[in-house]
């Protein structure tokens, strides 16, 4: 039996079948997340793992795993849960009363009611507002035209899919383009003049490092790691004292970056090497402490220079 749907009338659940209550919503929702996540990956540029990472071939590969396993299954979750809380309600009401409009009017209550979340956390409550609103127009739309239209709600789940699919690819092609590919390289430490080196760098565990442009350096109280006598565990101390420092260059055969060698001969355990990291603006200084799959690391970091005047 075929049956007619007055217009104007809201159609019921019984009309479309188990999943007709919102038609799409969860794979739009899902889609929405896929390309604002595939945006921000492309626009956030590299972070510095300080060497300690794996080479970009492994790091890609793990890359799309992780996206393929674990991404899939919390945006099908986050999906499914602002489906349940948002447009499932939105549209029941609707089909209850018999008026469209109840629809966006639940939406945008319940949105209000939920930005209070972020807004107790310290959120601007309307831009909380905006984006949970917002983020919930275009599921309830989809969902609503697909209870409105004649083709079946597989066929509508199944375009809507296809649709946040092909956008999500697009976005990350057309976002590729744009940036030169920026994301799926390595990041790029910054590139210092010897004059930039010259200076007071505090490290992030204490102690201060000073830099003269003769080539002395003042070092005052700097954690060094001291392999304890006949053992392999270590000790650490802290290092007061002055040596001299040379720019070094970057040496590609053993992956090491430029930096600067300390040379210090008056604290056990000391290491010269430091490497360079940061930015051109707030450059540091790193070493590796100990076994590198640990990931032990010394940090300093340039103290900015007041400007004259």
């Amino acid at each position: 039996m075929v049956q007619t749907v007055r217009a104007g009338r809201v159609p019921r659940a019984g009309d479309r079948g188990g999943w007709a209550a919102a038609p799409g919503a969860e794979v739009v929702f899902a889609g929405q997340l896929l390309i604002g996540a595939v945006l921000w990956w492309i626009l956030t540029p590299p972070s510095d793992d300080y060497g300690l990472g794996p080479g970009p071939g492994f790091g890609v590969l793990v890359l799309f795993l992780a996206a393929a396993a674990i991404t899939s299954v919390l945006l099908l979750g986050a999906a499914v849960l602002h489906a349940l809380v948002f447009t499932r309600p939105a549209l029941a009401l609707s089909r209850r009363t018999g008026r469209r409009l109840v629809a966006p009017a639940y939406l945008l209550g319940a949105s209000a009611a939920c930005a209070l979340l972020p807004w107790c956390a310290g959120a601007p409550y309307a831009a909380s507002l905006a984006w949970i609103g917002g983020s919930g127009a275009l599921p309830l739309l989809v969902a609503g035209l697909g209870l409105r239209s004649t083709r079946s709600t597989a066929f509508v789940g199944t375009v809507a899919s296809a649709l946040s699919g092909v956008l999500a690819l697009t976005a990350l092609i057309v976002g590729l383009e744009l940036t030169d590919g920026a994301a799926l390289g390595e990041f790029e430490p910054p590139r210092l003049a010897r004059a930039q080196y010259a200076g007071e760098w505090r490290g992030t565990d204490g102690g201060v490092v000073r830099l003269q442009e003769g080539g002395d350096l003042v070092v005052e109280d700097l954690p060094v790691d001291r392999r304890r006598a006949g053992g392999s565990d270590h000790v650490v101390t802290r290092c007061t004292a002055t040596g001299t420092w040379q720019e070094r260059p970057a040496d590609t055969r053993v992956h090491q970056r430029a930096g600067v060698d300390l040379s210090v001969t008056d604290c056990a355990g000391w290491e010269r090497t430091w490497q360079v990291a940061g930015t051109v603006d707030r450059p540091e200084l790193f070493q590796v402490v100990g076994d590198p799959d640990a990931g032990g690391l010394r940090i300093l970091r340039r103290v900015p220079v007041p400007p004259h005047g």
